[in-house]
């Protein structure tokens, strides 16, 4: 897998599961509970538990630019990563607000922490919607922290 495909799938793979919301005065539910679901999920290394938290139609856009979208095509993404660089990488959120901007439309942001051989930090943005009385990540987006300033 090239590098730009690892970062990109790294990058989806967090980002998702970072789905934790907090607003500025109380925790989210809804949200905690994707990201908890999100991280167990990702700490298990289980691409089917992973790709059931998002909408059918959702999509991932990793800090590369690579959009994926459709359960399959994200599945992979998960599965290629387990299978690779993040075998045994475990993942932790860290809350930031969440917007409700619907009684179904939620935007959740945070940060993340992905630790394996080199440990990837940064931030997400993500999108839940509810279908029936499930929320799902219709859009997640990642961005890596910004590597040190060179001295």
């Amino acid at each position: 897998m090239t590098g730009m495909k690892t970062m990109s799938w790294v990058a989806a793979v967090l980002l998702v599961g970072l789905s934790v919301g907090v607003s500025a005065q109380k925790p989210d539910a809804d949200a905690k509970k994707v990201a908890d679901e999100y991280a167990a999920a990702f700490n298990k290394g289980d691409a089917k538990a992973l790709v059931a938290l998002y909408a059918p139609q959702g999509t991932r856009l990793g800090p590369d630019g690579l959009l994926v979208a459709g359960r399959a095509a994200i599945e992979k993404v998960y599965a290629d990563g387990f299978a690779g660089p993040l075998k045994g990488a475990k993942l932790t959120l860290e809350p930031g607000a969440a917007h409700t901007i619907t009684p179904d439309v939620k935007i959740i942001e945070g940060r993340f922490t992905v630790a394996s051989l080199a440990a990837l930090k940064g931030r997400y943005v993500n999108t839940l919607v509810r279908q029936g009385k499930a929320w799902l990540l219709a859009s997640v987006v990642t961005i890596n922290d910004p590597p040190p300033p060179a001295k």
